[in-house]
């Protein structure tokens, strides 16, 4: 569609009965250059969803440029639920007038959400909200995941405080204190006993574990020692974190950059904080036997983040290399950590695909049941009793109907509104609407995956080359965040491709089907994501090593053992 097509469609829209596809098209036209819908952008500063009034309207407000800003800079002094949108407008727009007084003014507000955003803001706006620590640093008994925002605006008075909450009760909490020192580096090496302890205690939270043996490798003054706390807790973890603590080993490595590492963890912010001070380096040849251990493991995640580890210790080439050479890894891995050990050029190793795809269905074989069912579909849940996999059903749906589909925890919908924000990476992908996919297993999985007991999913589907690309972030992975849902069966005519094929109107479904984790055929199989460092280490060139810094797991716990 041309840009004067969606110009002209948008525009449109602006004069619906509906106030929600009203703020759809202004947030869309902005993002155009068009600021017809400004109007309607203002009011959407005070709508009752955090992500709306929060994060898509301040953008959309932010992009119009001095129409918008002009906008933020009258709401942002007024009380009121408009008054933070309006703040963060303004930081967006690199403005910074009435921003410290509104975050202030939001500390005390009963709604979390408002909350966690005026901490964010402070933390991302760092030594610009000075006006604001003293504020923030009283919340921080109440609410200690304020302290990474105060590590960000002042490291120096932050540190006794973060210690403090690092020490305090609850793991969410300490996780988020303790990433918060890692952002110190040395500064925090008074702290050091105090993450070990953490690192080494069995009843914490594999979070809370991770987070420490990170912030070990960046906080302590010694490598040599922070291999050893590291490599103590090695011994008796679970594979999970024996996943988590071979990478804070690489990070160790001579050949790890020292520089910070990119993040695509959101909110970004407090990500990018926790990996800005470097790490440190470990020399002692120990490590290296600690982590060689790993690579004849059963386990087949084991064997690759102990490669991956290895790969960064090039000072120990020799040893290294012999290690590697024994051991039962797969070929491409070998390749790969050879090269750079021993510093050769050359090409990579082929097939370092990271791709998956459906599996075997005949279409035509399923076609008598599948009709069968379909013909009894009026816009409810369809009462279940063919002896096909659900995931067939949907597939012979997408395939032969024209349909997309929407994978929801939230049974019942008789309209599906278009009220989501996509964390898709790109300003399309991120504007409002109803998304949906056209592919049946992608569709299973947004529904089946708990989205509050996981950070992030990272997916991406090729229709080119007919292949897909599930995960789940790690750390919750192991705790395996699966959920009974219900996939909307939707008709396509309202949905188009905007970064992802997006309605921004209201749809009613053709029919629903529930679903559960074990109707998925790829549940055992979905892939452990880590968005952060390493992941940015490795190029195209190492796709093997690319592949393990981007996923420490690629199976679950519970097939993750190969002979």
């Amino acid at each position: 569609m041309s840009k004067s097509s969606e110009l002209k469609r948008f525009r449109a829209a602006l004069a619906d009965g509906d106030s929600q596809v009203r703020l759809n098209a202004a947030v869309r036209l902005a993002y155009l250059g068009c600021a017809d819908g400004v109007s309607e952008l203002v009011a959407g500063l005070s709508h009752p969803e955090g992500a709306i009034r929060l994060v898509q309207v301040p953008e959309a407000l932010a992009l119009l440029g001095e129409p918008g800003l002009a906008a933020a800079r009258t709401l942002v002094t007024t009380p009121g639920p408009a008054r933070l949108g309006a703040a963060q407008t303004l930081v967006m727009g690199s403005e910074w007038t009435g921003v410290i007084e509104a975050i202030v003014a939001t500390l005390d507000d009963p709604d979390p959400i408002n909350r966690g955003t005026a901490m964010s803001l402070a933390g991302d706006i760092g030594p610009a909200a000075e006006d604001a620590f003293a504020a923030i640093a009283a919340h921080v008994a109440a609410d200690p995941e304020m302290a990474l925002a105060l590590a960000a605006i002042d490291t120096s008075r932050a540190y006794p405080i973060i210690h403090a909450a690092a020490d305090g009760d609850g793991a969410g909490p300490r996780a988020a204190a303790i990433s918060a020192l890692a952002g110190l580096g040395p500064l925090a090496v008074g702290s050091v006993d105090l993450v070990a302890a953490a690192l080494n205690d069995p009843s914490r939270t594999l979070r809370e574990r991770l987070s420490a043996g990170a912030t070990l490798a960046r906080i302590s003054r010694d490598g040599d020692v922070a291999a050893q706390h590291i490599g103590g807790a090695l011994r008796d973890a679970d594979r999970w974190l024996k996943i988590g603590l071979l990478r804070a080993l690489g990070q160790l490595g001579a050949g790890y950059p020292r520089l910070p590492e990119r993040s695509w963890v959101w909110p970004l912010w407090s990500s990018r904080f926790a990996l800005s001070a470097p790490t440190v380096s470990s020399s002692d040849s120990r490590t290296v036997r600690v982590i060689a251990d790993y690579l004849d493991s059963d386990d087949y995640d084991l064997r690759r983040n102990a490669a991956l580890a290895l790969s960064f210790y090039r000072k120990n080439a020799r040893p290294v290399a012999d290690l590697v050479e024994r051991a039962q890894i797969e070929d491409g891995l070998r390749h790969e950590v050879l090269r750079l050990v021993r510093g050769v050029a050359g090409k990579p190793h082929d097939d370092g695909a990271l791709d998956m795809r459906n599996p075997a269905v005949d279409l035509d074989d399923i076609a008598p049941p599948c009709e069968q069912l379909w013909a009894d579909a009026t816009g409810g849940v369809l009462d279940y009793r063919i002896d096909v996999p659900k995931w067939q059903f949907l597939h012979y749906l997408v395939e032969r109907k024209d349909v997309v589909l929407h994978g929801s925890r939230t049974a019942d919908l008789t309209v599906l509104e278009p009220r989501s924000r996509s964390w898709g990476g790109s300003r399309t992908a991120g504007q409002p609407g109803l998304f949906a996919a056209d592919h049946a297993l992608m569709a299973m999985y947004f529904g089946i995956v708990d989205r509050p007991r996981t950070r992030y999913l990272r997916n991406g589907i090729d229709y080119k080359k007919r292949t897909f690309q599930l995960a789940v972030e790690f750390a919750s992975l192991a705790d395996r965040p699966f959920t009974d849902a219900v996939v909307y069966i939707l008709p396509r005519e309202t949905f188009a491709r905007l970064g992802e094929l997006t309605s921004v109107v209201q749809v009613k479904p053709l029919a629903s089907l529930a679903v559960r984790p074990d109707d998925f055929p790829l549940l055992e199989y979905l892939w452990g994501a880590d968005i952060g460092a390493p992941a940015s280490q490795f190029g195209d060139r190492f796709p093997f090593l690319q592949d393990v810094a981007l996923y420490p797991s690629k199976r679950s716990g519970r097939s993750a053992i190969s002979t």
